[in-house]
Order: structure tokens, then C-alpha cells, then sequence
């Protein structure tokens, strides 16, 4: 008799689209620093929205209001969200997650990296209640004058000043922001209007001037606009 045909080999699974902006994170021991590589967003089509164990950032699409990117994250610790910042640049999205206890993550997300949020986090209450892990050794020099120095000490503080300074883009962004949420209505239009129509180029305050005609681009000197047809 014939042998009976094989079954048909089941389908592949459809691969997942890729998403729209991609992601990355970075971390200190105090803070977690999360990046949307989202690009000339409008601070207004941006949201955020922060618990203790989870974050969300959704970006408006104007080609389809029905379909914006959402990125949202079970966290794979504890968070302090009023202790958090947010900020919208012009390469990109920052959320600025201040850690609830002061340990390194095995992950951004829960489920990831070995260790779970909550043994990490009873893992750091441990070695913090037993003696300090680091002595303090003696560089040449404070050795002659039989000084030591206490690096736990340094870092703390070089933590507070990273906390507590802003620079280059950062600063930038923070002043932007500020005018923008203490602007009224015209100046937030003219902020609008004159960022998108000059990709990114110009921002101005100054409604009367900007709601007369299209914001040209203006590139910074040396380089030159060109135009992409997609």
C-alpha cells in the first residue's frame, strides 16, 4: 500500500514589525536613563506617564492619529516617580528614573538579567547593613601624610553633582521646556510652527512675525539644506 502523504508543515509565524523608534538605556547606581530615538517630536505630542514600577512614553502620529508609538515598561525595580524627570529634545525623548534603592539593575525591565527587582533590592539592603565592602586604601601621597581616601565618599558626590548640573543639550532642552510651559497660547503656536516648517532649525517665541509666512530653514553656518524625496 502507498505510505500515507506527510502532513503539511505548519506556517511560520509573521515576523513583528519593527518598532518605530528604537530605545536604549543606561544606569547609574541611583538613577536609571531611558532614551526614545524619536526625532523633531513637538513637546505637545509627547506623554509620559510614571509609577513605581512602570513607565510609558507615547509619541502622537500625524499620519494616523489612531496608531501612536507606545513604549511601555514593567520595570524591573522600584522608582521614586516624583523624584523623575521627563524631557523632549530635538534627537530624542529622555525619562530620567530616580531608583527607590541605590543598586544596579540586571535589566530595565522585570523578568530580565538573572536576579529578580525584589532579591536585588533585599541583596542591597543586605550588603548595606553589613560592614562597608570597600575600604578606603591610601593613595601615594596620603599615604605620607597617613591620610585615606574614602572612594564611597567620592562617589556620592560626584552622583550629587551629575544630579545637580545640567549641560550642552540637557540644559538646552530644560529651557525650552520651561518657556514652553510658562508661554501662552501665541507663543506656544509660533514655538510650534516655527520648529516643524524649519525642521528643527529656528524656534521663535514671536507670533506676530512667525504666523505671517512659512519659517524658512536656516542651517548653521558652514552647512548646507538639502532636500529628501521619500
Amino acid at each position: 500500500p502507498a505510505a500515507a502523504p506527510a502532513p503539511a508543515a505548519a506556517p511560520a509565524p509573521a515576523a513583528a514589525p519593527a518598532p518605530r523608534h528604537k530605545h536604549q538605556w543606561y544606569q547609574s547606581l541611583s538613577h536609571i536613563t531611558l532614551e526614545v530615538l524619536a526625532k523633531n517630536v513637538r513637546p505637545d505630542d509627547a506623554s509620559f506617564q510614571i509609577d513605581a514600577d512602570r513607565v510609558r512614553v507615547s509619541v502622537a502620529n500625524e499620519d494616523d492619529p489612531t496608531d501612536p508609538y507606545v513604549l511601555d515598561l514593567k520595570l524591573f525595580g522600584k522608582v521614586l516617580p516624583e523624584q523623575c524627570k521627563t524631557s523632549v529634545g530635538v534627537a530624542k525623548l529622555e525619562v530620567r528614573l530616580k531608583k527607590a534603592e541605590d543598586a544596579r539593575w540586571g535589566d530595565i525591565v522585570e523578568g530580565s538579567g538573572g536576579a529578580s527587582g525584589a532579591a536585588l533590592l533585599t541583596a542591597a539592603k543586605t550588603v548595606a547593613a553589613a560592614p562597608p565592602g570597600r575600604p578606603a586604601y591610601p593613595s601615594s601621597k596620603a599615604a605620607q601624610k597617613k591620610t585615606v581616601t574614602d572612594w564611597d565618599k567620592l562617589e556620592r558626590e560626584l552622583e550629587k553633582e551629575e544630579e545637580d548640573e545640567l549641560s550642552g543639550d540637557a540644559a538646552l532642552n530644560a529651557m525650552f521646556q520651561n518657556i514652553y510651559k510658562n508661554a501662552n497660547e501665541e507663543t506656544r503656536r509660533a514655538m510650534n510652527k516655527s520648529f516643524q516648517e524649519s525642521a528643527g532649525t529656528v524656534l521663535s517665541t514671536n507670533w506676530d512675525d512667525i504666523g505671517k509666512k512659512k519659517t524658512e530653514v536656516q542651517p548653521p553656518e558652514g552647512m548646507e539644506a538639502k532636500k529628501y524625496e521619500i
